[in-house]
């Protein structure tokens, strides 16, 4: 199914500055709320707008999270390109896309869970969250290929492989860094380098495996 574009372009860098800054007070807001208890009224208060500045740029609630979903896919996207050639090493480049997608949810986590929670209810958002879904099992099929070819890995499907590392990552990140809840069940802090690091690791060690060292 086609998404509908999500939020339409205003003219003119007044126009452009309220879009962005109610944008903001989105992200901010279901961060705070979550998707379902967000309200329109409370994001036009987040970011000082008359509730009317909202209806200007977007229609209701659904359509600025389609716009916030859209900035998230984009950054994954321009975050985590293709490897260059086959010569180059595919767990440093693994590497870099684990923290590349830890930076991204970061910034975006509240809106890629709001995605999520949207997509069992609406179909336009389940469009969106299996796009964004098959983009991440794509990239890390390429990885997996690459990895294979080296003799690491074989015989398991690198799509399938692929959605179970997308999987660890996706929760991971969602339980580190929105809810930062297994932080408060080990009883302990960790910044973001150690657990970048960790699930860095634990990622690049579940491809980087050969038969003939199983036992």
């Amino acid at each position: 199914m086609a998404i509908e574009q999500a939020g339409r372009s205003r003219k003119g860098a007044k126009g452009s500055r309220t879009e962005a800054a109610i944008k903001a007070a989105g992200r901010r807001v279901l961060a705070r709320d979550g998707y379902v208890n967000a309200k329109i009224s409370d994001v036009a208060e987040e970011a000082g707008k008359a509730i009317g500045s909202f209806y200007k740029h977007f229609r209701n609630k659904e359509e600025l999270l389609l716009a916030l979903a859209e900035e998230f896919r984009i950054a994954v996207q321009d975050n985590i390109g293709a490897p260059s050639g086959i010569e180059l090493d595919p767990f440093d480049n693994l590497r870099e896309v684990v923290r590349s997608f830890w930076r991204a949810y970061r910034e975006h986590g509240a809106v890629a869970v709001a995605v999520f929670q949207a997509s069992m209810v609406n179909e336009s958002f389940a469009d969106m969250w299996r796009q964004i879904r098959a983009q991440g099992i794509r990239i890390a099929s390429i990885r997996i290929r690459l990895a294979q070819r080296r003799g690491y890995c074989t015989g398991v499907d690198p799509e399938v492989a692929s959605s179970v590392l997308c999987s660890m990552v996706e929760f991971t990140c969602y339980s580190w860094v929105v809810k930062n809840g297994d932080l408060d069940l080990l009883g302990r802090n960790a910044d973001d380098s150690e657990l970048i690091e960790t699930l860095t690791k634990m990622v690049v060690g579940a491809i980087r495996w050969r038969e003939d060292a199983v036992d």
